[in-house]
């Protein structure tokens, strides 16, 4: 099971529950993910109740709290995420970004059904250059000093970089965008991990277009499995809510 994430969703409504039943539910969960490991060693689990709205986020994973900080690649992370319960279906959650630099554009991006259902996002980009270009989610929303400062791609489970359908990939590749002769880039891309709520939202993360395509970590090398030797920064925005 090394490398591999797992997500457990339930709803439950945290003004009555029994926080030692949440407890005794949670090891259940983590003795049965990680039921297969040798003796000896320790799981370290996390409690957050301080995200809005009224989340209970709990981490477990096998190792030292500095080995679940890193993720490194042999650790299995459990995330249990237990939210309120609602009678009618989640409201839709919008966001947009506003790209600029040497290409400009705008995105709109919707998730019908947060916090677990997948995002669309949906856009056009111009005064590209005709070609594919990596297209991804970068850590930072700052821009302080232009694209640069965005910081690497989104990654918050220490993956390799890779394909969008990819298993092994940074929460924020979403690939490469074509654009057409004339520079423009129509985008219509439907990704299962960009989320607009929870602990890994991407709202108030950067948008980055690359000058270059996107290797999709298939190059062959050290950078391919970091960038996908994708390129310069030629475009970029902070995703904010709508």
């Amino acid at each position: 099971m090394a490398g591999k994430t797992w997500t457990i969703q339930c709803c439950v409504d945290l003004g009555w529950i029994n926080m030692r039943l949440v407890l005794l539910v949670v090891m259940s969960v983590v003795s049965a993910g990680v039921g297969q490991r040798g003796r000896g060693e320790r799981h370290v689990v996390y409690v957050n109740q301080n995200n809005n709205p009224s989340l209970l986020y709990i981490n477990a994973a096998s190792g030292s709290a500095a080995t679940l900080d890193s993720q490194s690649e042999t650790s299995d992370i459990i995330q249990l995420i237990l939210y309120p319960a609602s009678k009618g279906p989640a409201d839709e959650r919008r966001a947009v970004v506003v790209l600029s630099g040497n290409a400009n554009g705008t995105l709109v991006l919707t998730q019908s059904q947060p916090p677990v259902g997948p995002t669309n996002i949906q856009g056009v980009i111009t005064h590209l250059t005709p070609g594919l270009h990596g297209f991804h989610v970068h850590q930072y929303g700052d821009l302080s000093g232009g694209c640069k400062t965005a910081g690497g791609h989104f990654n918050p489970f220490k993956k390799n970089h890779g394909a969008p359908e990819n298993l092994d990939r940074h929460v924020g590749d979403l690939g490469n965008i074509l654009a057409d002769s004339t520079g423009t880039a129509h985008v219509n891309i439907t990704d299962p991990l960009i989320t607009l709520v929870g602990p890994n939202t991407v709202v108030g993360r950067a948008v980055v277009v690359h000058a270059g395509e996107d290797d999709l970590g298939t190059g062959n090398n050290e950078e391919s499995l970091k960038t996908g030797n994708a390129g310069g920064r030629v475009a970029c925005g902070v995703i904010g809510h709508s």
